[in-house]
């Protein structure tokens, strides 16, 4: 199956389209045959909001490919089960912004189609549990000397000239929606954007690390491994793309 978080805040689904659009992408590279359109998600998730009498949150969609026996290919002709939930999305004081998080490295054990919003997720569970029980907040994956992406979301860095860094979108990172717009609002603001591999070496001695998704927008990354990054706190990258 393949799932989509997407805020809803005044009214609107924030990137409601691009959301979607990534979602009807993921269902054709897992090869789930469906008859709904874009519309009919668009109700549910709008739906949801209001019977729930929520002015914001976050909704969680998933369609998996159907019901049927247990069997190792795929059965023809399955109607697609789609599940829906909204929530209370989290947001970060500005305490919490301004201390960052601590993060540790680890070897992207994840399959080779991260660029597909799946279910399967194991992978990015187990090894973001582990930083918890490590001590850290969270973890930034590293395939082959480069580093990819964290458990749950993408990864910039801003190197001592400014430049605002990130992995280019390949099968090993999902695109993030919320990556995307950090990249438009940064060009937008005069920030040169680079997307380039860079290894942990480049990412420790960068002036700032930041995180993006689309449940927490941007959390700035102020420890790596037990070393600090840059002044220790969130840096002015992470600000001006926050404000």
């Amino acid at each position: 199956g393949v799932y989509e978080v997407t805020l809803f805040k005044n009214g609107k689904l924030i990137d409601g389209d691009a959301h979607l659009d990534r979602l009807f992408r993921s269902l054709r590279e897992m090869k789930i045959e469906h008859d709904f359109s874009k519309d009919v998600l668009v109700k549910m998730q709008l739906d949801l909001f209001k019977k729930n009498s929520m002015p914001e949150g976050c909704c969680y969609i998933q369609v998996t490919r159907g019901s049927t026996n247990r069997i190792p290919n795929f059965p023809q002709d399955l109607t697609p089960t789609i599940n829906a939930t909204v929530s209370l999305a989290k947001k970060l004081t500005e305490e919490e912004f301004e201390n960052g998080v601590s993060i540790m490295t680890h070897e992207d054990i994840r399959w080779k189609r991260c660029d597909i919003k799946s279910v399967a997720l194991f992978a990015s569970s187990f090894v973001n549990q582990k930083a918890k029980d490590s001590g850290f907040n969270d973890a930034i994956f590293v395939r082959d000397g480069v580093v990819t992406e964290g458990s749950f979301a993408n990864a910039f860095i801003a190197d001592n000239n400014g430049t605002l860094i990130t992995k280019a979108p390949d099968n090993l990172i999902l695109c993030g929606i919320t990556r995307n717009r950090m990249i438009d609002i940064a060009r937008a603001n005069g920030i040169k954007v680079e997307e380039r591999n860079f290894d942990v070496a480049e990412m420790l001695a960068a002036k700032e690390v930041f995180l993006t998704s689309s449940s927490l927008i941007l959390r700035p990354v102020t420890r790596i491994d037990g070393e600090a990054i840059g002044s220790g706190k969130a840096g002015d990258v992470a600000k001006k793309l926050a404000g």
